[in-house]
C-alpha cells in the first residue's frame, strides 16, 4: 500500500466514522433541545435553562453543524484517479 492509497483509506474510514456520529449526535441534541423547551416547567430544568439562557442557541448552532457535515460527508466522494 502507497501513501496515496493510505491516504484514501484514512479519509473513507473518516468518512464512513461521520456517516455514523452525525445522526445519532443529530438525534441526541434534538431530544435535548426539546426537553430544554417541553421541560421547562419542571424546576431542575427550568431552574438551568434559567441560568444558560443561551444553550438553546447553542444548541441548534450545533445541530445545524452537524447536519451541515453530515451532508457534506455524504456528498464528498473518495475515487481512484
Amino acid at each position: 500500500m502507497n501513501l496515496g492509497e493510505f491516504i484514501q483509506q484514512l479519509f473513507n474510514d473518516i468518512r464512513d466514522v461521520a456517516q455514523i456520529i452525525a445522526p445519532i449526535a443529530a438525534v441526541i441534541g434534538f431530544l435535548g433541545l426539546g426537553i430544554m423547551y417541553m421541560g421547562s416547567s419542571w424546576p431542575i430544568v427550568g431552574d438551568w435553562k434559567r441560568d444558560n439562557p443561551k444553550a438553546a442557541n447553542q444548541v441548534v448552532i450545533g445541530l445545524l453543524f452537524v447536519i451541515f457535515a453530515a451532508s457534506v460527508t455524504t456528498l464528498v466522494t473518495f475515487t481512484a484517479p
